[in-house]
């Protein structure tokens, strides 16, 4: 076994992202012995939670988007988290932002950078990546782009093994968004924003309902305080198109496992922005769906294919029609829903254990902290 090495952990965002649920199961399944200070550079839910898992408040320090917030945030990590004195060997900065502000703030400790999405991939990404002691990229996908020559390794995401009474949650299901028993529940799982794609799913319900009279449609996540010019247009198309009585928004909800353990498929229609953003770095709504024996349909793009593998269908990414198609093919089709989720399931036991992650992590830490000495 690794012999434990002090980390301090550094996260960029305090909502409760796919980039946040990694860190929780991460810290969850560590170790305290493997955990330093915890910096976390916003306010917001993700505090509490990290907290409540090391026993002890993380030390917040606002940071913006522009460069002399990165600098203000680097001195203070520095003159808090980086002085003699703290036993930190080395530090998990968990994605690019986190990272940009910690090579600023310490030349004396090793950074690990953890890489999550295609955030401002190129010159900006491979110059952080030089002053970095690892990139480890959660997928091979997002470290496509950086060069051979830097210290990356990719370490899959993992994901604790959960089982979930699917009679009940199907039930539950059913009970809120007020469908029957013969309603086929197709769900998207994201914040309402551009890159999670519900506008993509909402110009193919028409589609899908030609043959499949019976699909109801769920968006389950909060507004994004950032693009709530977005939601109203998706809200005011769904209204548009006449589909309000087949349309469910149900907000942030923290029973989401149980509504993709009762889903017919899990839709990922991801679309990605003018910075990279939107594809999906690894997607864990997959891994959950996987896990929990629900189909996936999805737009073929960044890391979703390297996750699901053969265990779900995958459109051209954009095309609507094709997404249509495949989500009626998974609805009408109880064989090849039956096949995915098998497939599913498996894939996640022999390929995405939680316990894998760490392991290899731990063995990250170690060699950085011995590169350091």
């Amino acid at each position: 076994m690794t012999a434990p090495v002090r980390v301090a952990f550094v996260a960029p965002y305090a909502q409760l992202g796919g980039s946040e649920r990694y860190l929780r199961f991460l810290l969850e399944t560590l170790g305290p012995e493997w955990v330093g200070d915890v910096v976390v550079l916003q306010e917001g839910p993700l505090v509490a939670e990290l907290e409540a898992l090391v026993k002890r408040p993380p030390l917040v320090v606002p940071t913006g988007p522009g460069a002399r917030d990165i600098v203000r945030a680097a001195r203070a990590l520095r003159r808090e988290v980086f002085r003699p004195g703290h036993d930190n060997e080395v530090v998990h900065a968990n994605g690019l932002k986190a990272a940009l502000v910690c090579v600023l703030a310490t030349r004396r400790i090793p950074v690990v950078w953890v890489k999550h999405d295609f955030s401002w991939d190129g010159r900006l990404a491979n110059l952080v990546a030089r002053f970095c002691n690892t990139v480890v990229g959660v997928s091979r996908a997002v470290v496509e782009t950086l060069p051979a020559t830097r210290r990356v390794e990719v370490v899959h995401t993992g994901m604790p093994e959960t089982s979930v009474d699917e009679t009940a949650a199907r039930r539950h299901v059913l009970d809120v968004v007020g469908a029957g028993d013969d309603d086929s529940i197709v769900l998207l799982v994201g914040r309402i924003h551009p890159a999670k794609g519900q506008v993509e799913l909402v110009e193919a319900i028409p589609r899908v309902v030609e043959t499949s009279p019976h699909a109801r449609f769920v968006f389950l996540g909060g507004e994004d305080p950032n693009t709530t010019s977005y939601a109203r247009r998706v809200r005011a198309r769904v209204t548009e198109l006449g589909l309000d009585g087949r349309v469910s928004f149900t907000g942030h909800r923290d029973d989401a496992h149980l509504f993709v353990a009762g889903a017919d498929v899990v839709v990922i229609p991801s679309v990605r922005d003018e910075r990279g953003m939107g594809r999906e770095g690894f997607s864990l709504v997959a891994l959950e769906a996987m896990m929990l024996g629900t189909a996936v349909v999805a737009y073929d793009d960044g890391a979703l294919r390297e996750v699901l593998g053969d265990c779900g269908a995958l459109v051209p990414p954009g095309d609507r029609g094709e997404l249509a198609r495949a989500i009626s093919k998974v609805i009408r089709d109880a064989e090849r829903r039956a096949d995915y989720e098998r497939c599913g399931r498996d894939r996640v036991r022999a390929r995405f254990r939680v316990d894998d992650m760490v392991e290899a992590l731990r063995s990250v830490y170690a060699r950085a902290a011995a590169a350091r000495r």
